[in-house]
């Protein structure tokens, strides 16, 4: 059972993850910018799978209205609202293996609550399912629901729910064979709580602190009871936890709050049993620094001196490497964080700052944590106070965020390659344009744009050949000197359109 004890301010704490928080205000140390985050894992969307997606691409939207478009437009990556219901929890996400996106949270219904669940085709903007979970006994439900699609139709939601007396105690599981359109009666898998959970292989690996330590419990999927056993990572109660994994191993963070904050991470290899303490050891100690989240290797953690800034280390299965600060997130708060590896090893850091395009959610991502990514707009964070992700092999997907539930999409980038074979050419005469789609999908939609008194119009269409090549014939009809762009089409919910370098184009009497 997940109850007030977990929590420095007598409340339940909400879970951990790949999720941002909006302050709290009885949570100690950081006053202005207390954090609760995640720790998940997610299953992969296959490359072949998106290959292949990359090719259908018919019909695709253009970026340029009959009136022209200003700029460098991404309608796609514009938030949306999930459900006018308000979210009574921060949520989770999962893809499953066909690519749809499961989010879920919990919704306000009767005395105690009840968790919703909505299936989003990739990118649509409304639920294809929706789904109301009733706890049992007429308990309560706490903290946040994890979901996780371990396989094809199969969607599994974990749920803390409070307070009854059943023996296999009120952590509660509930299993979809459909995709997410119908579930089961819930089966009880324990009583450890829910604060934070990854999927581990075919095992769901969750934690919750307890005057007793970081208490961890481990069940298959298909679980259809609690196990013999759980763990104790840690014997100081945490403030935050977090669950990673690294290479079928289990991570738990907990941070303890003393005087100041200090981050500790246990590490079970693969193949140990999850739910014995002696599986555990310690593999990092870090003083003056409070959990933000895990997520796969990742440990994001933020200074509670000095600079105050979010720093990230990857864990290379004995221990941590160096600390590397994440970019843009340095001088305190108003500011809310969260981290998520993708099944392709990139690491992807969230964050909704007040000193930062005033709450706008940004996306940076690398590696290796020495070379990041130009931060990605994802649109507003203001209505939300909450955030999870789930995101694919190539880094698309969806971050949730929740009070009420709102959808960020995060599209790949892609690039567009154009030239001019002729700069200069005669009145009536024509030159050709040619260029390349990165990544190449044949049958890719490539518009020619020329910009008109400020707006960019689209004047002709081709798809791209094999490679990605394509090509145009651009006659001069009138003197002047024009410019000229290719733009490659979105895909929703996968990729964003591309934009090409303008080409100036001159055309003489």
């Amino acid at each position: 059972m997940h109850d007030s004890r977990d929590s420095p301010c007598g409340v339940p704490p909400p879970r951990l993850g790949l999720v941002l928080y909006r302050a709290i205000p009885c949570v100690l140390r950081r006053k202005e910018y207390p954090v609760y985050p995640m720790s998940r894992s997610f299953v992969a969307v296959s490359t072949a799978g998106l290959l292949c997606l990359f090719t259908a691409l018919a019909g695709a939207a253009s970026a340029a209205s009959s009136g022209g478009v200003k700029g460098d437009p991404q309608p796609e990556l514009k938030p949306f609202q999930i459900s006018k219901t308000p979210s009574q929890s921060p949520g989770s996400v999962a893809i499953e293996p066909n690519g749809d996106i499961v989010v879920t949270y919990d919704v306000n219904s009767g005395t105690t609550g009840k968790t919703a669940v909505c299936v989003l085709h990739r990118g649509a903007r409304k639920c294809a399912e929706t789904v109301t979970l009733s706890p049992l006994s007429g308990d309560s439900v706490f903290t946040t629901p994890e979901v996780f699609s371990p396989s094809a139709d199969k969607v599994v939601v974990l749920q803390n729910t409070c307070c009854d007396t059943a023996t296999n105690g009120d952590d509660l599981l509930y299993t979809s064979t459909d995709g997410g359109a119908t579930f089961g009666a819930p089966v009880r898998v324990g009583s450890v709580g829910v604060a934070a959970a990854a999927l581990i292989g075919s095992q769901i690996v969750f934690t919750a602190g307890s005057p007793d330590g970081a208490d961890v419990e481990s069940i298959p999927v298909t679980a259809s009871g609690p196990p013999s056993s759980t763990a104790i990572t840690t014997t100081k109660q945490p403030a935050d936890d977090a669950v990673g994994s690294y290479k079928g191993g289990a991570l738990i963070g907990s941070d303890s709050l003393g005087a100041d904050y200090t981050t500790y991470v246990a590490y079970a290899p693969s193949g140990d049993d999850f739910n014995a303490s002696a599986s555990y050891h310690i593999a990092g100690t870090f003083p003056h620094e409070q959990l933000i989240g895990m997520s796969g290797g990742a440990l994001l953690t933020i200074q509670t001196t000095g600079k105050q800034a979010l720093l990230l280390r990857l864990f290379n299965g004995t221990s941590f490497g160096s600390a590397h600060v994440v970019p843009g997130t340095q001088g305190g708060g108003p500011e809310w964080f969260g981290v998520d590896t993708d099944p392709g090893g990139t690491v992807h850091v969230f964050s909704s700052r007040a000193a930062v395009k005033t709450y706008q959610l940004l996306e940076v991502s690398t590696s290796n944590g020495s070379h990041w990514t130009h931060p990605l707009d994802l649109g507003s964070g203001t209505a939300s106070n909450a955030f999870a992700a789930a995101l694919d092999a190539q880094g698309t997907g969806l971050v949730l965020g929740t009070a009420p539930p709102w959808g960020h999409p995060v599209l790949a980038s892609q690039g567009v390659s154009f030239h001019l074979a002729a700069a200069t050419i005669k009145k009536g005469a024509t030159t050709t344009g040619t260029g390349k789609g990165s990544p190449a999908a044949k049958g890719r939609t490539i518009d020619l744009q020329v910009k008109k008194s400020g707006l960019w119009d689209t004047v002709a269409a081709t798809t791209e050949g094999t490679g990605g090549a394509f090509s145009f014939t651009i006659k001069g009809t009138a003197t002047g000197t024009f410019d000229y762009r290719a733009v490659v089409s979105d895909l929703p919910g996968y990729l964003q359109f591309g934009y090409s370098a303008a080409r100036s184009l001159q055309v003489t009497s």
